[in-house]
């Protein structure tokens, strides 16, 4: 059965939309083939997220973010500072976190859910990415204003 134009009714909780046919008979409309929340969550299309302008700026073997003083790498960078990795998947952060605490941005890319807590004590956090996003992160000493312009980098998940 057809419905010919929807109308409404009221209900103590809100509004009751019914479907009328032209019969007068009344239908419901069609169920959509999976609920919303069944439905896995899409990866954003790419999102340029300073400091990771394109694509091609982000790695995709490596599990481990490194950064400290000197050595390896040299000066004040993440190493990698774009990262690119699949839903659900882990990332390691290596360094020296007292002298470079790590923080998620409150300026760049995804904001919501971000899962980069602050820390500012240790050399190793682990965090796990269960969401889809551009999840930013700054040193907070040495990217203290969190545009990206220094000590900075991005997690892609897709």
């Amino acid at each position: 059965m057809r419905c010919a134009r929807p109308a409404r009714a009221a209900h103590a909780a809100g509004t009751l939309l019914l479907w009328v046919s032209s019969s007068g008979g009344c239908a419901r409309p069609p169920l959509p083939a999976e609920s919303i929340a069944d439905a896995a969550p899409e990866a954003p299309a790419f999102l340029a997220v300073r400091p990771c302008p394109d694509e091609a700026s982000y790695a995709t073997d490596t599990g481990v973010v490194t950064f400290g003083f000197l050595g390896t790498p040299p000066g004040f960078s993440y190493d990698p500072k774009c990262l690119a990795i699949d839903a659900g998947q882990t990332v390691t952060f290596s360094g020296s976190f007292s002298a470079h605490p790590l923080y998620p941005s409150a300026k760049r890319g995804t904001l919501d859910g971000n899962p980069i807590g602050g820390t500012s004590s240790g050399d190793r956090k682990d965090i796990r990415f269960p969401s889809p996003g551009f999840f930013a992160y700054y040193c907070g000493v040495h990217g203290g204003s969190d545009d990206g312009s220094t000590m900075a980098g991005v997690i892609w998940v897709r």
